[in-house]
């Protein structure tokens, strides 16, 4: 994994004039980041919902096909920026048709066009009984220049099963779009993040959005505050929090990721709780009759 510099953008839900404001807006992003250096942009989920502020109120099963129509915008859009800036972009998710239903889906967008997906695997129950979206079923382990990666979408973080399963396919950096409208949602997911970054010493990059649309009954409110998280071992900080935004309001966070950073703590850190696993007694222990 060579360094990477990654820019989380922590998203803001407002008002908007145009599908024009919308991609202009995105791309006032990218070009940011580009000055910055960034080499990775991550946006958080749900990102195209916000296109509804487009629509008169509208149901969830009529939501669905409305945000589906701009399918073929969405990739476009992104795949001409990614290549105009050079960035490797995670487009947030997207709601799209498949078969006879929808479904929620991360898009990683590379300079040179090639495109890699990750469906959202656990659904929330608003997810399952209002939307009425089909959950994906496979993982998607990314090879790039910078190391392995892989897109788990909100909630999965929160299955410390798909963390651990990426880790073991040498995955270095979690991308973590999520989309949550109160702090309890935000924490459950936030505090996910950070385990699973401590517990398979890995790093997890977290996007999220804040503000508010409150008469869009889909995204009436984003409560986040975006950042990038280790191990809390050496030789990273204490907390294990590499950089977090300290506002709740749209925000551009910068990263500068280092494999050889994550393989000394690997190797020099006080504890190891990926190496120190031990599979064998958790299946003997889980096999046990119960008392």
């Amino acid at each position: 994994m060579k360094p990477l510099r990654i820019g989380i953008v922590q998203y803001e839900l407002a008002p908007l004039k145009s599908e024009a404001d919308f991609w202009d807006g995105i791309r006032r992003d990218a070009d940011q980041a580009k000055a910055d250096g960034v080499q990775l942009l991550i946006y958080p989920e749900y990102l195209t919902a916000h296109l509804l502020a487009l629509s008169e109120p509208l149901a969830h099963d009529e939501a669905a096909p409305y945000l589906d129509q701009f399918t073929d915008r969405y990739i476009h859009f992104f795949s001409d920026l990614s290549r105009d800036t050079g960035i490797i972009i995670l487009a947030g998710t997207h709601i799209r048709r498949e078969g006879s239903g929808y479904v929620n889906e991360a898009y990683l967008f590379f300079p040179d066009g090639r495109i890699e997906t990750q469906q959202k695997l656990h659904l929330t129950p608003e997810e399952r009984n209002c939307w009425h979206l089909s959950p994906g079923n496979r993982l998607n382990i990314i090879d790039t220049d910078f190391g392995r990666m892989a897109i788990l979408v909100c909630y999965d973080i929160e299955f410390p099963e798909l963390s651990r399963i990426v880790a073991e396919q040498e995955v270095a950096l979690i991308l973590n779009p999520i989309y949550t409208d109160q702090a309890a949602g935000y924490y459950r997911v936030r505090h996910c993040a950070q385990a699973r970054a401590i517990e398979n010493q890995r790093f997890v990059a977290l996007s999220g959005m804040v503000g508010s649309l409150p008469y869009i009954p889909q995204i009436d409110a984003g409560y986040a505050e975006s950042g990038c998280f280790s191990p809390c071992d050496f030789p990273f900080p204490a907390n294990g929090v590499l950089r977090i935004t300290d506002r709740m309001q749209k925000d551009l966070i910068l990263v500068d990721l280092d494999l050889t950073q994550l393989k000394r703590n690997w190797e020099e850190g006080q504890v190891s709780p990926y190496r120190d696993r031990k599979p064998e007694l958790y299946q003997q222990l889980a096999s046990q009759p119960s008392q």
